[in-house]
């Protein structure tokens, strides 16, 4: 894996070369989407003239601008789907291969909603789940995959974001069958009564409160397990440790679990990590940005030694 303190070597080696053709694909799709607005302004104000009486031809200029405008909205589309294609191509897809080259990158992919619903982290059933900037590779000998998901109910009341941000899985022991769900105190992913259990949640297997001996873990976490032999094996004090310098660090609620031998990581944020930011790509801030939050999961295989439990 490539140093971090590189990074002005790879900015100007990788990413320099780029900056005027992306800046071009940008401006592009800012002009459709102006064009866009003004026209679609135009036909409205004709047709309200018209209407009014007050421009007998408004409605010919109304129909013309409006053809206008639908023209527009065709191109605004293209050129921004251009530019957040071309961005992905030549900014992600340069940072993760230049950290780890093995690494394989799909922009529209992401982790299936199986492996999500396996996982426990977030029980609640959902109604829309998607992602993208799924990628996937081999560090310390442990395999991994994660993408940026996104998962929400919706129903007649509204909308409940359940979950987004970046999800994480990596293969650790296939010997280890149990279930072991590291919740965030007080968000432990148990139903408050039967129809929760049937109708709002996911299945999971029978498990039982562990009581663990660390004391800040435990202001932090609850665990639940389906084996706490199996339980006690992974969570080592050191590791447990890393996973509050994990949390603090990042200052997130970091879910965790170990089911069927792999292990799950769900990181929530807010924001789209590796998405095109209104600064545009000759911010060196932001690429640093997306730069630090690739390597935050080969960060975390580190810290938490999950080569330990292979």
């Amino acid at each position: 894996m490539e140093r971090v303190e590189d990074f002005e070597s790879f900015y100007n080696i990788k990413i320099k070369p780029w900056l005027d053709e992306l800046d071009q694909e940008k401006l592009s799709a800012q002009n459709w989407k102006k064009f866009t607005i003004y026209t679609g302004a135009g036909a409205f104000g004709c047709a309200l003239l018209y209407f009014l009486k007050l421009f007998p031809i408004g409605h010919i200029l109304a129909a013309g601008m409006l053809l206008m405008c639908v023209t527009g909205v065709y191109f605004s589309a293209r050129y921004s789907d251009r530019y957040i294609d071309d961005f992905k191509e030549k900014i992600i897809r340069q940072i993760i291969t230049y950290i780890y080259p093995a690494a394989v990158y799909k922009p529209m992919g992401y982790i299936s909603n199986k492996e999500y619903r396996k996982s426990g982290l977030y029980r609640r059933r959902f109604t829309h789940f998607d992602g993208d900037d799924y990628w996937q590779s081999v560090f310390n000998g442990v395999a991994f995959r994660c993408s940026e998901i996104k998962a929400s109910y919706s129903d007649l009341a509204g909308t409940e974001n359940i979950f987004k941000g970046l999800f994480f899985v990596a293969q650790v022991n296939s010997a280890l069958r149990g279930g072991t769900y590291i919740w965030i105190k007080g968000k432990a992913q148990l139903p408050s009564s039967m129809a929760d259990e049937h109708y709002r949640m996911y299945p999971l297997p029978k498990v039982v409160r562990m009581n663990i001996k660390h004391e800040q873990f435990n202001k932090n976490y609850s665990v639940y397990t389906t084996s706490p032999d199996e339980a006690s094996l992974i969570l080592s004090y050191h590791m447990m440790d890393h996973m509050l310098l994990i949390r603090e660090k990042l200052d997130k609620e970091i879910s965790f679990s170990f089911v069927a031998g792999k292990c799950y990581i769900a990181v929530p944020f807010e924001e789209n990590l590796l998405e095109p930011s209104g600064k545009g790509v000759r911010d060196k801030a932001e690429i640093k940005n997306y730069f630090y939050t690739i390597l935050l999961v080969f960060n975390i295989i580190r810290r938490m030694e999950l080569n330990r439990l292979a």
